[in-house]
């Protein structure tokens, strides 16, 4: 099954690169998978999430002159998103992850009071903030690291506040 779905996001990055190539800002689908949000200025750069019709998520990370990595969840992220209406799927740099159906925008603000929107794409989100680093080697993988102190706002229908709280929760020693 594993094999096959990285045929396929394969397939789904390299339509997803020729249309942004083409100028076309449209969401791309193959094969049951759809692009959803991104961070990143290019495909050749960054990090876009993906969904399959039947649950399976991915996380499609882009990287200039390699082949495109894949971060596979056969079952979903499995993320609630009931309570505060987003889930954080990854981070580092910047956040992808879901929202509810019912969000109509998220924002996230910094320390210093700037305020970010973040891109909704279906059920998805990413938002580019800054996060410190980006870890390099193994050993920063697994260190402990405490997020800045981020508030993220969330609107439901009719811009309704729904959540405001951390964006990150803080690590546990």
């Amino acid at each position: 099954m594993t094999e096959r779905w990285i045929a396929e996001l394969t397939a789904l990055t390299e339509l997803y690169r020729a249309a942004e190539a083409a100028g076309s800002g449209e969401a791309v689908s193959h094969e049951g998978w759809h692009t959803g949000a991104r961070i990143g200025t290019s495909a050749a750069n960054g990090r876009l999430l993906a969904y399959h019709d039947s649950g399976p998520e991915a996380e499609c990370v882009f990287r200039a002159g390699e082949r495109t990595l894949f971060n596979i969840m056969s079952g979903g992220y499995g993320n609630d998103t009931t309570e505060r209406g987003f889930a954080v799927w990854s981070s580092r740099p910047g956040v992808l992850g879901a929202v509810d159906s019912g969000v109509s925008r998220l924002e996230v603000t910094d320390a210093d009071g700037v305020v970010v929107p973040a891109e909704i794409v279906a059920h998805t989100f990413a938002v580019e903030v800054d996060l410190g680093p980006e870890p390099r080697t193994i050993d920063e993988v697994f260190a402990q690291w405490e997020p800045p102190e981020l508030t993220v706002r969330v609107y439901g229908e009719g811009d309704v506040l729904r959540y405001e709280g951390p964006l990150l929760a803080p690590s546990r020693s």
